[in-house]
């Protein structure tokens, strides 16, 4: 008997907790989508994955009579900026030598872009590491022991795309032995500016496929209930290569030549509009 009493004051309060838990859903829907305030509701992702889950989401909880569309658009525009990144490496059979070699070629790698015009402040380093050098040998089947590497890796970005070759030039033969990799790409200006263009156009792009939808199936769009927008950035990376023409005696060094790509911003736009 107690036990029936037990499972019956469960049952019920299972059920008193599952109605207020509904009751609650319903109104935060009501609150948050059905009775939206005027105007659109524009939340702004980061990433066109969250800006498409943001959507999805949204799509998923309005009530009936609703259309989920997507727009997407790509704008593209030339590099105002570029970024090389490069690397000084020394190897020795002590750590102690290998770093003070280092030391000394970064030292004359700064100097030599201080002197092609770049400001102190904009030569940065993102990375140093000083590691063991282990080779395999096949004959006794071990690791062996080589010494130390020093590495520290350094980028400057400028405005002068035109100038990378030259700084190239000027930290290889300062002494810089790799090149990690050059990025043009877009001050925040000019990025934010192409942006704003595409996710215009991503906008127009989303209403387009909607007045289409709805011409198709007879229906009419009243208004948008919300909105969520991404976007995504490509800066163009390229590959250096030296000249071609033979370097003889008395001729001057062969020069880096770089070829910038165009960068391209793309947006993408999720719009939920209520229909009838």
């Amino acid at each position: 008997m107690v036990s029936t009493r037990v499972f019956l004051s469960v049952v019920v309060v299972f059920a008193v907790v599952t109605v207020g838990l509904l009751a609650g859903l319903n109104e935060q829907r009501s609150m948050i989508f059905l009775n939206p305030s005027p105007g659109a509701r524009i939340s702004t992702a980061f990433s066109e994955g969250s800006a498409m889950f943001g959507g999805v989401l949204a799509a998923e909880q309005v009530a009936d009579n609703t259309l989920f569309v997507s727009g997407s658009a790509t704008a593209s525009d030339n590099p105002d900026q570029v970024t090389i990144m490069f690397s000084v490496e020394t190897d020795d059979t002590s750590a102690r030598v290998s770093q003070q070699e280092n030391a000394g070629i970064t030292s004359d790698v700064r100097a030599a872009l201080i002197a092609q015009g770049i400001d102190p402040e904009d030569i940065e380093t993102t990375g140093y590491s000083l590691s063991q050098i282990r080779e395999y040998e096949p004959e006794s089947r071990k690791y062996v022991d080589k010494g130390f590497r020093t590495t520290h890796s350094m980028q400057v970005e400028i405005s002068d795309i035109d100038r990378a070759g030259d700084i190239i030039d000027a930290v290889v033969l300062a002494g810089a032995n790799r090149i990690n990799g050059v990025y043009f790409g877009l001050s925040e200006s000019r990025m934010e500016g192409l942006r704003m263009a595409a996710l215009k156009a991503a906008s127009e792009n989303a209403r387009e496929r909607a007045d289409a939808i709805a011409d198709g199936l007879d229906i009419t769009i009243i208004r948008v209930m919300s909105v969520s927008e991404g976007y995504s950035y490509s800066p163009s990376v390229r590959a250096f290569a030296m000249e071609d023409s033979a370097v003889g005696e008395g001729s001057p060094a062969p020069s880096t030549e770089i070829t910038p790509g165009m960068v391209q911003v793309s947006s993408n736009v999720n719009v939920v509009f209520e229909i009838a």
